[in-house]
């Protein structure tokens, strides 16, 4: 019993502190990325790299409301994408194919830069890796687009 007392005393409150530290680091992340993405809303650079992305991803099925929740996926990672997705979804600015494909999509490239850097750490070619993620999952969503047909095809609430 002693040992347990002394483990408990020992290990938990570092851990706590850690996970403390850990949580607050996570929060301050995600508000610089939220600010980042209204400050690039508001002088409108989201569109123009929505306009880019949606020249690709419009062979896809893939409407232009829904670029920018891919956007965010492909460059933040598959949370970041799921709460654009859940927020465009909310608002009504998705259909619900748009939900499928862009689901579809982001499962197989998402977060492209961390992923890629993270990669490229362990000796792989980054371009290479990037590459090939985006032409799979245009090929898969492409397929998906070409057979998934819901029965309301309207904005999804």
């Amino acid at each position: 019993m002693e040992k347990v007392i002394k483990f408990i005393t020992e290990f938990f409150p570092p851990t706590l502190e850690s996970l403390f530290w850990m949580l607050l680091k996570i929060a301050i992340i995600i508000a610089v990325i939220m600010v980042a993405l209204e400050i690039l809303k508001a002088l409108k650079v989201l569109d123009w790299l929505n306009k880019i992305l949606y020249f690709f991803t419009k062979h896809l099925g893939i409407t232009p409301k829904a670029s920018t929740p891919l956007l965010i996926g492909i460059l933040l990672g598959i949370t970041y994408g799921a709460g654009a997705i859940l927020a465009s979804y909310t608002n009504k600015e998705m259909t619900k194919k748009d939900v499928v494909l862009v689901g579809v999509f982001l499962c197989l490239c998402h977060a492209i830069i961390e992923d890629t850097l993270l990669f490229v750490s362990f000796g792989a070619v980054g371009w290479l890796i990037v590459i090939i993620r985006f032409i799979v999952a245009s090929v898969v969503t492409w397929l998906i687009n070409l057979f998934y047909h819901p029965k309301e095809n309207g904005i999804v609430g």
